[in-house]
């Protein structure tokens, strides 16, 4: 019992820090494009920066909030299935799941009522690389919440067995805290 306990803990920490690999090497990325999109905005770029009007930032406000409520329910899942509280974690799955989803639609919302195209400029298309980029991200999280809610409901997971919900919730934390920075950039800077 011991050998498989190691052998678990091995795992688990091979995945973290694979995972917390590919997380630095995205945040790099989105790193560039911020930096890239902030240089361009202030000067570095033919396009004269308009704030975004009222209705925009009411919208990715609106926006904002569900995303913030999504994580909550997301830490609420990984809690749960801790505590072996499996009807609270798929209960917890489906709402992040719903409101992930609700997000993404307003994303595309966002991105058609934007007025930019990708042709404007090298402006336009740092502005899209970061919103695209971003919301690839967050149809991988939808998908990797909506795998763990079915396995959830096949009974996959316990409180000795949940590193995909781990990971999962992870994932999500990362793409929402990505969010608050890129809405901070691009709303109120």
């Amino acid at each position: 019992m011991k050998s498989t306990a190691i052998t678990q803990l091995k795992r688990t920490s091979v995945i973290q820090s694979t995972f917390l690999l590919v997380l630095s090497a995205e945040t790099a990325l989105f790193g560039t494009l911020v930096m890239s999109y902030l240089f361009m905005r202030n000067g570095g770029s033919d396009l004269t920066f308009i704030h975004p009007k009222p209705f925009d930032f009411a919208i990715a406000g609106l926006n904002t909030i569900i995303f913030l409520a999504s994580a909550a329910f997301a830490w609420n899942a990984h809690r749960a299935i801790q505590q072996d509280r499996v009807g609270l974690l798929k209960t917890s799955l489906m709402a992040t799941l719903i409101l992930g989803v609700i997000f993404f639609a307003g994303q595309i919302f966002e991105f058609r009522h934007s007025g930019m195209r990708l042709d404007d400029s090298t402006f336009g298309g740092v502005f899209f690389a970061l919103i695209g980029f971003h919301a690839l991200h967050v149809l991988a999280g939808i998908t990797v919440l909506a795998l763990n809610f079915a396995r959830s409901l096949a009974g996959d997971f316990s409180a000795r067995r949940h590193i995909a919900i781990a990971v999962g919730t992870w994932f999500w934390y990362y793409v929402v805290a990505v969010w608050v920075v890129l809405f901070t950039v691009l709303y109120l800077v």
